[in-house]
């Protein structure tokens, strides 16, 4: 019996490839529980339980003598509702009247985690070593639902996988617990659809914040202009790029004065691939670099406000062009119809430069400006976003998108 102690926050357990995570820290192997969950008995240390007993002191093992105070269950998504039973039944055994419990598919706690608010349709395949689940989610008002499931032998090819993404997938996660595994797997979905953004799935976001996640905007899916390589792909490939809007240089007077407001210190920024000029002191997190050395999502942010700089590196065919990518990316947009990307322009002149631009509406904050390069098998995206309450990112948008420099492979 686990003992009355001092409560905590919200705690995640995740049930996954014979292993239960917590986010307590806390990573146990249960192969033998998950197996036997349909038995009337399981042996576990020489000892004859039932599976609720012995699934309770995995999850008393997991959660640690502070209880908390919110329980999330982020259960195998192929499971039914009596096998779910078991494991609500050995999570209350355990935290008794001291939380709330809650269980959902792994499936859509993992999509609730890894995608912005504006992703609305995705698929989530979860790499085992013996079979690939292909989940089909769609995103309601009471967040994402599985649609559909299919169990793919470990070795499905890529007309099996074609038949389930469409191009009304928007995004295709990927998740397993051995990275091989889901480089593989990774890989026969860039060979198999026309979906343009194919990310590993980063389960650490599920098991520090539990769903949701603060969104972050998604630029609309390049077209698939060549498979990238064979690394993984953490974004291979989704640049939404927005409009066109000269950026006419900010005069701000001072009391009666003539002389302008100094402009705020930069500084260049080596992000992988991609060079440019930011804002000093801004707060920047990215991805972790590909193979190539490229970062598929960068966000450099105001400290005072919520005005952001957002870099989007895609790997593209080595003889690609800024008019190849335009050509694909209008015709991409034409086919996904919709209404969150506007002002299309296949070639614009900003900040001394040609680039592509777009404008995206994202489901929250200010609209996203967005200006394409292309060079050296980079698509390289620069998004500007002002704040909420009118704080311009005209200036930084400017220098930032002028300076961008591609380092060759």
């Amino acid at each position: 019996m686990v003992p009355a102690v001092a409560a905590r926050g919200a705690t995640v357990l995740d049930v996954a490839y014979g292993r239960l995570e917590s986010s307590a820290g806390t990573g146990l192997r249960v192969g033998a529980l998950v197996s036997a969950i349909d038995a009337g008995s399981v042996v576990v240390g020489g000892r004859r339980r039932h599976p609720r007993d012995a699934w309770a002191s995995a999850v008393a093992e997991a959660v640690g003598r502070d209880l908390p105070t919110r329980v999330i269950l982020a259960h195998p998504s192929t499971w039914g509702r009596r096998r779910v039973g078991v494991l609500l039944d050995a999570v209350e055994a355990v935290v008794g009247g001291t939380a709330t419990v809650t269980a959902q598919p792994r499936a859509t706690l993992l999509a609730a985690t890894n995608l912005e608010s504006s992703v609305l349709a995705c698929v989530l395949l979860e790499a085992h070593d013996d079979r690939v689940d292909v989940h089909r989610l769609q995103r309601s008002a009471d967040g994402w639902r599985i649609g559909r499931t299919v169990v793919l032998d470990a070795d499905c090819t890529p007309d099996e996988l074609a038949d389930l993404v469409d191009d009304a997938v928007e995004v295709v996660l990927v998740d397993g617990d051995r990275a091989d595994r889901v480089d593989t797997v990774v890989d026969l979905v860039a060979d198999a659809t026309p979906t343009g953004r194919i990310a590993a799935v980063d389960r650490a976001l599920l098991h520090r914040f539990g769903p949701p996640r603060a969104p972050r905007p998604s630029p609309p899916p390049s077209p698939r202009l060549g498979k990238p390589g064979p690394a993984r792909i953490l974004v291979a490939a989704g640049v939404f790029v927005m409009a066109v809007a000269v950026v006419v240089g900010l005069v701000v007077w001072r009391g009666g004065g003539d002389d302008p407001a100094p402009r705020a210190a930069t500084e260049t920024a080596q992000i992988g691939r991609v060079s440019l000029t930011v804002p000093q002191g801004w707060r920047r997190t990215s991805d972790p670099p590909d193979a190539t050395g490229a970062i598929g999502f960068t966000s450099i942010a105001s400290p005072a406000d919520d005005r952001r700089l957002l870099l989007v590196q895609n790997a593209v065919r080595v003889d690609s062009t800024l008019d190849s990518v335009a050509t694909s990316l209008r015709n991409r947009l034409g086919q996904r119809g919709t209404d969150a990307v506007a002002e299309f322009s296949a070639d614009t002149t900003f900040a001394g430069r040609r680039v592509i631009s777009y404008r995206e509406t994202p489901g929250s904050g200010a609209p996203i400006r967005w200006y394409v390069v292309v060079s050296s098998a980079l698509q390289a995206s620069v998004g500007c976003q002002p704040g909420s309450q009118g704080e311009s990112i005209d200036d930084a948008c400017a220098a930032a998108v002028g300076s961008v420099t591609i380092a060759p492979l």
